[in-house]
């Protein structure tokens, strides 16, 4: 017996060392006196500071350094900031990590890339012929408004130019895809295949051959799924992670949610909580212990809302609020892009030569819903009751009234007074809705790069000058007191908070074109789109989106002080340093 309780103990003693190696973390920074700074808080009781104390990963005092009783402190640490601005990290209101991770890999057809058309298939003929038979070419990017008059590629052209590999290229706006007959064939598609929906489908000819192009994700799903097991290696998979992770920290975002997290089981879960969660878990810390995944470091916080048709995956029950990674909702699509004509609105798209030969878009189309009115008050019902936060993806004014509509249907019986339900990018979210939306507690985010990027092709292509003078209504959003954010939808576009706020307070096309001169916001108010407005569309504002005593020190330093340089170079400013949780991020 004494020998069975000796052999016990040991074991305990031995599981108890694996333990604490496994789950051991990087150093946590030591308190730390920052002084002599230009501290924008983003708090209204107190918007500048010029000193701020920070212990345990949080803000223990902020103001004047004369206020400040840092003395009996233990290890404290001094740092002057010489002057140097300081503001409250960004919070990415709507991202996709998981795609922003793969796309790290993937050649680049982008209007950002290649001014030309020429250019664009230039570097795609000669990326193939540098590619090995049976390896997958996988390309990114192809912008029919960036890069001017180029058409959609042919299933032909596709063939001719990689006939022994398989080839999928993505869309700017990952609403379209492109393939050839090897890629159709690997995904296990083929000519007597069924489309997925309406929707979703694989466009074919007059003859029922497939013209190479993929619309929507149902349709994409087992392209997703062979390329995933074929393409991406761990290894790849890993250092994108961490690459992906530290470029969003480098634009100073401190916390990201991804909206819509594009997985098929729970494994890219544990990769995702070993990154962002407060401590390691025991898995996490093993797989990063023998290599498999990167090691642990300051990143940003990350917030989830999982895709309706992978609601398996979402935990039981809504469990205790987890400040640093959780997942904290599900996410649908109402409509789709305006750049595939299914964005859903209430007049006919424009028949341009854009629009009709370029982006396939038919005569007197407007879009549709993509779920009928009972599918998404069922959806809503189900989710809401179960306490999960719902993110409705609704680009065009139809697709917005009818969502609104069905929420306000709901009323009766749902009690929307703390749910903060929410609306994404809300390209022409009519005004006459706010009032409304504003009663049903609801929350905009903006895909404000619409109007930059894509602002001169709407105007005189695709929705006309009418129509794109009320794009974005921001201004008449806050006004109306409901709460905003602004997001970049990275991978689609770079998420760069300051490009943003250039854009929201400017309301300037690439081209200089202003849009919706009355919608332009005061900077105070971009900021806040992008730190405690954001914060609160995610329940976390109380505890990240200013710098208040108590919160977590999540902080950026500036290279400029974005109140003091002129409107037009905004998007040139630079995070010199950024703290998470108090701890700095080594880039």
């Amino acid at each position: 017996m004494k020998k069975v309780l000796i052999t016990s103990i040991g074991l305990l003693f031995v599981l108890l060392i694996i333990n604490n190696y496994v789950k051991s973390d990087f150093e946590k920074s030591a308190p730390t006196l920052y002084f002599n700074g230009n501290i924008i808080t983003v708090d209204d009781n107190q918007p500048i500071a010029d000193a701020m104390l920070i212990i345990d990963g949080k803000i223990e005092a902020i103001g004047k350094i004369e206020s400040i009783d840092h003395t009996d402190i233990e290890n404290l640490r001094k740092k002057d900031l010489k002057g140097a601005t300081v503001m409250p990290g960004f919070v990415d209101a709507h991202t996709h990590f998981i795609l922003s991770m793969f796309f790290a890999s993937l050649y680049d057809l982008s209007g950002f890339k290649h001014n030309t058309k020429e250019e664009v298939w230039q570097h795609f003929e000669e990326t193939c012929k540098q590619t090995t038979d049976n390896n997958w070419l996988i390309f990114k990017g192809l912008d029919q408004v960036l890069v001017k008059g180029i058409a959609p590629p042919t299933i032909q052209y596709l063939d001719s130019i990689a006939p022994n590999n398989p080839v999928l290229i993505f869309s700017q706006s990952l609403h379209s895809y492109w393939a050839n007959s090897m890629a159709f064939q690997k995904a296990g598609i083929h000519k007597d295949t069924p489309n997925p929906s309406d929707h979703s489908f694989y466009e074919r000819d007059s003859t029922g051959d497939f013209t190479g192009l993929i619309v929507e994700q149902e349709a994409f799903r087992p392209f997703n799924k062979q390329i995933k097991e074929e393409y991406f290696t761990l290894d790849m998979v890993n250092k994108a992670a961490e690459k992906i992770m530290l470029d969003y920290s480098k634009n100073g975002n401190t916390t990201i949610v991804s909206t819509g997290l594009t997985i098929k089981d729970k494994q890219p879960l544990i990769l995702t909580e070993h990154l962002s969660a407060e401590h390691p878990t025991f898995v996490g810390g093993f797989m990063a212990k023998i290599g498999l995944f990167p090691s642990r470091k300051p990143m940003p916080r990350h917030f989830i809302y999982l895709r309706h048709d992978m609601a398996h995956l979402m935990p039981e029950k809504k469990g205790k609020p987890n400040d640093f990674y959780d997942i904290i909702g599900i996410k649908h699509w109402y409509d789709g892009s305006p750049y595939i004509g299914s964005m859903y609105i209430d007049e006919p798209y424009l028949e341009t030569d854009l629009t009709l030969n370029k982006l396939a878009i038919p005569e007197h189309s407007r879009g549709e819903a993509l779920v009928s009115q009972d599918e998404l008050k069922t959806f809503i019902k189900e989710y809401h009751s179960k306490g999960w936060q719902i993110a409705l993806h609704t680009q065009g004014d139809a697709a917005i009234s009818e969502v609104v509509k069905a929420y306000k249907d709901l009323d009766y019986k749902l009690d929307y007074s703390n749910s903060r339900h929410r609306l994404e990018h809300c390209l022409l979210l009519p005004v006459s809705e706010l009032n409304t939306i504003k009663q049903l507690n609801l929350t905009p985010s903006f895909h404000v790069n619409h109007l930059y990027y894509y602002g001169e092709a709407l105007f005189s292509d695709i929705l006309g000058e009418e129509r794109t003078n009320k794009l974005l209504p921001i201004n008449s959003a806050i006004n109306n007191d409901v709460i905003i954010s602004l997001h970049s939808d990275q991978p689609m576009f770079e998420s760069q908070p300051f490009r943003l706020m250039q854009t929201a307070v400017e309301r300037k096309t690439n081209a200089g074109r202003i849009i919706g001169e009355n919608e332009k916001i005061e900077l105070i108010e971009a900021i806040k789109a992008l730190t405690i407005n954001a914060a609160w569309q995610i329940n976390m504002e109380n505890k990240i989106g200013s710098l208040e005593k108590g919160k977590y020190a999540d902080f950026i330093i500036l290279n400029q002080n974005p109140f003091n340089i002129a409107i037009e170079k905004l998007h040139q400013i630079k995070c010199a340093e950024v703290y998470i949780n108090g701890n700095k991020v080594k880039f």
